[in-house]
């Protein structure tokens, strides 16, 4: 039986709730009714998500099945939850691989390989786990200012560099290092060969986290990406509202493999997530597995041919252009060599159009297009792209000679998501995150050790991480996405926070 129709069948009845939540299922508490009539706690027939037995297991195994997962839970604190679950699991079960000898700092196991891409949670889970991080940076496509993807050689490299810095052999790698993190599909929808990097990795003994957040939809067509299950990743996490049916906050952790082990991922599990889980939220998520299994491959089926036709009638336009470099479920929409932004694209579709895009960058704004999505919004958002198109052309002029002056002076090539950038790292992200800091000016704050994450949100990947320095190049791209009404999280008033200089000179 569905989750949700166990909840219809019992709001039916008159069970009085003496229990939480305290809107009591009461319609005069604000909400529409149909909101809280759902809303219940661990009663008598409902399973409990921290220990499931009965018709929670029953969901996550199903979802299991659709991924083709050894194991899968049901994540209530979205793809947050995972990550921070995931990796902590990989280093403790690093830990339990018998591990060599002390080092400054720490153990030798709290090493992470990650992309220098990797949403902020990664990070944050290296903080809570005081890891060292190593980067792979990804590639760059630079005719449309993105991030491209990870190449499996730089993760090798990087593994190899730290086993000859130990004076180790292979087989020691699993030992030394806790794992390796990538994020695949990326918020602008490229995709990593995540098949390669999973046979290499394991080569070494190290598992593979494959943050795929993005990607809840690959796997269910045969034009769209295959999903990091099904290409030998040890953990996999979805969100599953972000391109399927499901509500806010919802995801899916899975894990293969016996490099992490079962009781590791369910005790963080328990940590990270909430001792009283949304059974809407689940039932969101049963409800969403469901749809897909029933109509997905026929709705995505739909969706390709849609945006296949959007983006051939697009070719007529002369300044704004769809990359073709992304996984069919994004729509990067270029204006770069125009006097526009992304950002100004985003508002006047927000604005005039009614076209809500989900993110805009220095040069593109980006869609994210569901198996939900409907014909009439594909017709809207052509009709906007050509009017626009035709409006750059009307008035490119002399505006546009001078904003492609200023961003010459920016960075010399336009690229403004800042992954060609490696800023020098001075101290470990735990040292500098809980150190003594101060306020400065950002123009004053060049050579300055950073003691803040600083990023955009969306897509919520640092610019800055505590422990990096700050250069004039980051310094400019920061005062630019701010001037043009970006949302920099990490600066306020246009201050930065820095490691107070005593405590480097120690």
């Amino acid at each position: 039986m569905e989750l949700f129709d166990c909840l219809n069948d019992y709001t039916g009845r008159d069970y009085y709730p003496f229990h939480m939540p305290g809107h009591k299922r009461n319609p005069e508490s604000g909400l529409p009714a149909g909101v809280y009539q759902y809303d219940i706690t661990e009663i008598e027939g409902f399973d409990n998500l921290h220990q499931p037995e009965t018709i929670i297991r029953d969901a996550q195994q199903r979802a299991a099945r659709l991924y083709d997962s050894e194991e899968t839970y049901f994540l209530i604190n979205g793809s947050t939850a995972g990550i921070l679950s995931a990796v902590s699991a990989v280093v403790e079960c690093a830990g339990k691989r018998g591990l060599g000898g002390e080092k400054e700092g720490g153990i030798e196991h709290r090493r992470l390989i990650i992309a220098r891409n990797c949403h902020k949670a990664v990070y944050h889970a290296a903080f809570l786990n005081h890891l060292n991080l190593h980067y792979v940076y990804p590639g760059v496509y630079e005719d449309y200012d993105l991030a491209g993807a990870i190449d499996v050689n730089d993760i090798e490299r990087i593994i190899n560099r730290i086993l000859t810095e130990k004076k180790a052999e292979a087989k020691r790698a699993g030992e030394m290092i806790a794992g390796v993190v990538v994020t695949s599909p990326t918020y602008d929808g490229i995709v990593s060969d995540i098949k390669k990097i999973a046979e290499m990795v394991h080569s070494y003994g190290i598992p593979l986290i494959v943050d795929q957040a993005h990607g809840a939809h690959f796997g269910m067509h045969p034009d769209y990406p295959e999903n990091a299950v099904r290409e030998g990743a040890d953990i996999v996490i979805h969100s599953v509202h972000k391109t399927l049916p499901a509500p806010t906050q919802t995801a899916l952790l899975h894990k293969n493999g016996v490099l992490v082990d079962s009781e590791s991922v369910r005790k963080y599990l328990r940590i990270y997530q909430s001792s009283s889980p949304s059974y809407i939220l689940m039932a969101g998520i049963d409800k969403a597995i469901r749809v897909v299994e029933k109509e997905g491959c026929q709705r995505l089926e739909k969706i390709f041919h849609l945006k296949n036709d959007l983006v051939k009638k697009m070719e007529a336009c002369r300044y704004i252009r769809i990359c073709p470099y992304t996984e069919p479920g994004k729509l990067v929409i270029s204006v770069k060599g125009s006097f526009m932004t992304g950002q100004m694209l985003s508002y006047i579709l927000r604005k005039k159009y009614h076209l809500e895009m989900e993110m805009a960058a220095g040069s593109y704004a980006v869609a994210i297009l569901s198996m939900m999505d409907k014909e009439e919004g594909f017709i809207r958002l052509l009709a906007a792209l050509l009017e626009i198109d035709k409006k750059i052309l009307k008035e490119q002029g002399e505006q546009g000679r001078e904003f492609e002056g200023n961003r010459e002076k920016l960075n010399g090539k336009g690229f403004f998501s800042g992954f060609d950038m490696h800023p020098d790292v001075n101290m470990g992200i735990w040292e500098a995150y809980t150190s003594s800091c101060i306020q400065t000016e950002l123009e004053k704050a060049d050579g300055k050790v950073i003691a803040e994450f600083v990023h955009l949100y969306p897509p919520g990947i640092p610019l800055l991480i505590p422990g990096e320095v700050i250069n004039q190049q980051m310094i400019k791209l920061i005062a630019y996405y701010i001037k043009n009404g970006y949302t920099v999280q990490g600066i306020q008033e246009n201050k930065i926070k820095v490691v107070n200089q005593e405590i480097i000179r120690r």
